[in-house]
């Protein structure tokens, strides 16, 4: 099977449409290729006319012979006019059925094309460039859509207007026909190796494209570190070698487009060429009329442009072969982390009690594991804290309970129920995550807050800005709530950013709140505001903290100190400081770099 049977189904989705659309596809082809027959009617009533005219001339009927004349000239224009308006109606109905259906089928493919790159995973997209992913959800599509509406328009408009066609000549004159038709062999191997060098250029071409998105995408995005730097130039070079490269295969792929309609005019006009010179011959001959050689000419100018778009169709259906193995190489990877045979659909609820059993990982890209035998235990509505230096296995540990990265061995349950176990959605839902990479959406900071809760008020929105100390820089906002506040949060600073993600994650009011290194970019003072927001709503959820400041987890019931993937030491505050080891190490380091700066 072709790629392009994949799409079968869709066919079958809008028959409704694509089977009058096709019926009126033949019902418009047979009304055009009636007229070379009226045409043909018409020349060969002109010998009838003159003889007529040679009765009549200088005797007093000659004036109703010219009216006569006249009305017969008048009706086979009527009739070739009626023929060829009947033909554009239908042509019109055509597009409203196959053409309208091409749309609903590319709005079908972008909607299941962008719920399934919800579903993937996160691994997918570090294989994924943003651009490569854009580019297929748009100019991919678009390839496709091109393929079912126009594409199979042109063809079964064309099949049937050259089948037609050619049996009216067979019916005529076979021989004549036979000569006519000998280019065409010439036509089938023209089409069959252009068709392959398309697909190939076609798919460098979308390759590149994907290539030059991705390059935009990140410039654009990381605009603030170019212009830090005065690298703006060397983007420019950059970017200018990719459009290069991106102009030279389009060109590639025009030039072979390019070749197809000079050959096939060529081959048109010896075929015409041919009908002239064996139709002069069969007439002499009396086995044709000379209404028959135009109605040859005729069929064979009309005929133009059904093979002429064939080169066309061609390109379509390579580019769109091209495009549906693109796609699917994204529609067929399956979300690393989903629902299994050990979901349980009854559990619907969580309460929050954390357990981690000599949990191992290790990325793919990295030889030595990021997590080893770590074990822990918390119960509901207590606090954790995760310490240790950069590179420690923290951020690991803490995408483990929302279960975006699965463990290679070991377990983490929370209430006693394996993870694997608790309907993804079920936990997600029940679940506040703020990362260390925050992202924000080019929207309102009200928006941004409510992305947590989108069934949130504007009460709710303001009690979880003023719980993660944002409500003042908000008053100061131009339009304060409904402030937008840029691409990725680009307005705002660091730390205003990180309280709007935090904001974010505190309207949810879930049952387990995690922060990923959250407070890093706010002062010591906002950090006190916010930890006495969260110390507040204590019994409201189970509590994660990733900090490089110990001074944010010293009331946390337990800590755990991690290095090199291992919890080297756990207990409280108090019990740590007085233990020698990395985090009374810390503890002094930190109080060191506190005097150093107060002084």
């Amino acid at each position: 099977m072709g790629p392009l049977s994949r799409l079968n189904h869709f066919f079958w989705r809008y028959k409704y449409l694509f089977v009058p659309g096709l019926l009126f596809t033949m019902i418009s082809a047979g009304f055009q290729i009636t007229v070379p027959m009226v045409v043909r009617q018409a020349v060969d009533s002109i010998p009838r006319f003159v003889r007529l005219y040679t009765l009549y001339e200088g005797t007093p009927a000659q004036a109703e012979f010219y009216a006569y004349f006249f009305v017969a000239l008048l009706l086979f224009a009527l009739v070739i006019i009626a023929l060829s308006g009947t033909s554009g109606l239908f042509m019109f109905l055509m597009r409203q059925t196959v053409v309208v259906a091409s749309r609903h089928i590319e709005y079908d493919l972008r909607n299941d094309l962008y719920d399934h790159l919800q579903q993937l995973s996160a691994t997918f997209y570090q294989e994924y460039s943003t651009g490569d992913v854009i580019t297929r959800a748009t100019d991919d599509i678009e390839k496709v859509r091109r393929y079912i509406g126009p594409a199979i328009m042109y063809v079964t408009r064309s099949l049937v207007m050259v089948l037609v066609a050619a049996t009216a000549m067979f019916i005529i004159s076979p021989t004549l026909t036979l000569y006519a038709l000998t280019p065409l062999p010439l036509l089938a191997i023209a089409v069959f190796f252009m068709a392959r060098m398309v697909h190939h250029r076609s798919d460098r071409l979308q390759q590149q494209y994907s290539t030059l998105t991705s390059r935009v995408q990140e410039a654009l995005s990381g605009i603030r570190v170019l212009k830090a730097y005065t690298r703006e130039e060397a983007e420019a070079e950059a970017f200018d070698e990719e459009s290069k490269e991106y102009r030279a295969r389009n060109l590639n792929l025009a030039l072979v487009e390019s070749a197809w309609r000079p050959s096939f005019l060529l081959l048109v006009g010896v075929s015409t060429v041919i009908v002239v010179w064996m139709g002069g011959r069969l007439v002499a001959e009396g086995a044709i009329t000379i209404g028959n050689i135009a109605e040859y000419i005729i069929y064979i100018n009309m005929m133009t442009w059904p093979v002429a778009s064939l080169g066309f169709v061609i390109t379509m259906i390579q580019r769109a072969s091209a495009s549906v193995l693109r796609l699917r190489t994204i529609m067929n990877r399956t979300p690393g982390i989903d629902d299994g045979p050990q979901t349980d659909p009854s559990i619907q609820a969580i309460k929050g009690h954390i357990t981690f059993r000599d949990v191992w990982y290790r990325y793919e890209d990295e030889d030595e594991p990021a997590l080893r035998g770590v074990s822990f235990d918390l119960p509901v509505d207590r606090t954790l804290a995760v310490v240790g230096r950069t590179g420690s296995g923290k951020s690991t540990l803490v995408r483990m309970i929302p279960r975006l990265l699965e463990p290679d061995a070991g377990t983490v349950q929370i209430d006693g129920h394996d993870l694997q176990s608790i309907p993804l959605e079920t936990l997600r839902e029940n679940m506040g995550y703020v990362p260390q990479d925050v992202f924000l959406f080019s929207d309102t900071v009200a928006n941004n807050i409510a992305f947590g809760d989108l069934d949130a008020d504007q009460d709710e929105i303001r009690r979880a800005a003023a719980e993660a100390d944002l409500i003042e820089n908000v008053r100061n906002f131009p339009d304060g709530f409904d402030t937008h506040v840029g691409e990725r949060g680009i307005t705002l600073s660091g730390g205003q950013k990180q309280r709007t993600s935090i904001a974010r994650a505190l309207i949810r009011d879930p049952r387990v709140l995690i922060f990923d290194d959250a407070l890093s970019a706010v002062d010591t003072a906002t950090e006190r505001n916010i930890l006495r927001s969260l110390r507040a709503r204590q019994g409201r959820h189970t509590l994660v903290i990733v900090s490089h400041r110990l001074s944010a987890v010293q009331e946390a019931d337990l800590i755990l100190v991690m290095e090199r993937g291992r919890v080297v030491q756990r207990g409280t505050h108090g019990e740590l400081v007085d233990e020698e080891g990395l985090y009374a190490d810390l503890y002094e380091k930190q109080l060191l770099e506190e005097e150093i700066q107060a002084f």
